[in-house]
């Protein structure tokens, strides 16, 4: 599986999902502790702005990189077949599970932040000071730091596919 494309898609596929790891981490980790720091009147909103921005990134890295390590599965399945050598079912389960970790922030953001995420999202509408904002922000990054370590898990075992 040493042919170009085969490579490109491989590096893509982790590197999309490191950053994607990396930008919910570093959000969780450095950006929530300052936006706590904020009066609470302005928190809601700046938690919308920053939620914003970091959407349409992160999800598009995420689910690109889910792609393509489901291709690769693929690759690996069909790959095998074609050289009558059998297939080679560790490394394509461990890109099937690279693929499920990545993608899995679509309904892990859907079934447990959902409510988290709308009830910000109007609290930022309204524009004014409400009792309990700092601990909806303060669930919301613990929420979105274990989604970023799920989409590292993800990238290091795409990584570990690829090396195998």
């Amino acid at each position: 599986m040493a042919d170009t494309t085969t490579s490109a898609l491989q590096s893509y596929s982790i590197v999309a999902a490191t950053l994607a790891a990396g930008f919910n981490l570093s959000t969780s980790l450095v950006t929530i502790p300052v936006l706590l720091q904020s009066p609470v009147g302005q928190l809601a909103s700046q938690w919308q702005t920053m939620f914003n921005r970091g959407i349409t990134p992160v999800v598009s890295l995420a689910m690109t990189s889910a792609v393509g390590f489901m291709t690769l599965a693929y690759r690996v399945h069909t790959a095998s077949q074609r050289l009558s050598s059998g297939t080679d079912v560790s490394t394509r389960n461990l890109y099937i599970g690279a693929a499920v970790a990545t993608f899995g922030l679509a309904p892990y953001t859907q079934i447990l932040m959902g409510g988290t995420n709308s009830e910000l999202a109007r609290r930022a509408a309204l524009q004014s000071a409400q009792a309990g904002t700092y601990e909806l922000v303060q669930r919301w990054g613990t929420f979105n730091l274990w989604r970023g370590v799920m989409l590292l898990v993800g990238a290091v075992v795409g990584t570990w596919a690829t090396a195998r």
